[in-house]
């Protein structure tokens, strides 16, 4: 049952975030054009982005921050948790016998709106308030990839199945999450561990993609969201040697010819560098 948005609702939302009235009740109009839509190029990867404009943006990441945060994903997630990170992920495998990651196959979409609405729930026990949060949060039944909300939100739904999983696999395996990728470590064989975390994601409806399931061993290289992992955290060779590359053409030729057509990618590069670095020596 579709409840309607009162006024009510309305301005009490817009009380609890120090946002217009006006304002909320525009975007929360589905006649609205809310979102810029593109399709977003990572390597072979094509991402549909759903980014909302800047009115609807400016909502969401009020909601984000003093409503939703309050609420913490579970210890199993390290994609976008505060004092978490890839780093954190990945070193949790580190000096395995066994490494598995996995990946959910349209995560963000996966998350529709029969998931949301009990976590919403939570915050806004309301009908009304609820049926507005979920027109504010979502689009067309489900997260957009590209709205700030989406990923805590997506967090706190995967929560129960993070725990249902570390709980299956016991003490045999270490298990983390990192957005969509799943990861998982030990010193046993891999028995029935993929098959166990696929029928779990089926039941809660959402779909790993086989085909990027990977197996590795100590004897070859174990590598998680893009760090290698067999004798501790550690970029891949190539990667490092390209560093040492481009940090020997800044010293030789200046910052614009080791990089003349992206300086925000060797920004990129630097930042990650020194958060690996940061984060290494602090776990030593």
């Amino acid at each position: 049952m579709k409840f309607t948005v009162t006024d009510q609702a309305i301005e009490k939302m817009a009380w609890r975030l120090g946002i217009s009235a006006c304002a909320i009740r525009m975007v929360s109009n589905p006649k609205t054009r809310n979102y810029r839509i593109y399709v977003q190029r990572q390597g072979r990867k094509k991402r549909l982005i759903e980014a909302p404009k800047t009115i609807l943006k400016r909502i969401q990441r009020s909601l984000l921050d003093s409503i939703f945060s309050h609420v913490h994903s579970s210890t199993w997630s390290h994609g976008f948790c505060p004092g978490r990170s890839i780093f954190s992920h990945a070193v949790l495998h580190t000096r395995k016998n066994v490494v598995v990651t996995m990946d959910i196959k349209d995560f963000f979409p996966s998350v529709n709106s029969e998931k949301i609405r009990p976590i919403l729930r939570r915050f806004f026990p309301d009908e009304s308030e609820l049926e507005l949060t979920m027109q504010l949060v979502t689009r067309n039944g489900r997260l957009p990839q590209g709205a700030p909300t989406s990923p805590h939100l997506a967090n706190l739904v995967f929560s129960s199945i993070d725990e249902a999983i570390a709980s299956s696999l016991g003490a045999r395996w270490t298990y983390s999450r990192y957005a969509d990728d799943l990861a998982f470590s030990g010193n046993d064989s891999t028995g029935m561990l993929i098959d166990t975390v696929s029928e779990i994601a089926l039941r809660n409806g959402f779909c790993i993609a086989t085909k990027k399931t990977r197996v590795m061993r100590q004897h070859h290289r174990q590598k998680i969201t893009g760090l290698v992992v067999n004798r501790g955290l550690n970029l891949p060779r190539e990667k490092r040697k390209n560093w040492r590359a481009t940090l020997h053409r800044i010293s030789t030729q200046g910052v614009e010819a080791a990089e003349p057509h992206c300086p925000f990618k060797l920004n990129g590069f630097a930042a990650f560098h020194m958060g690996l670095d940061k984060f290494k020596k602090a776990q030593a």
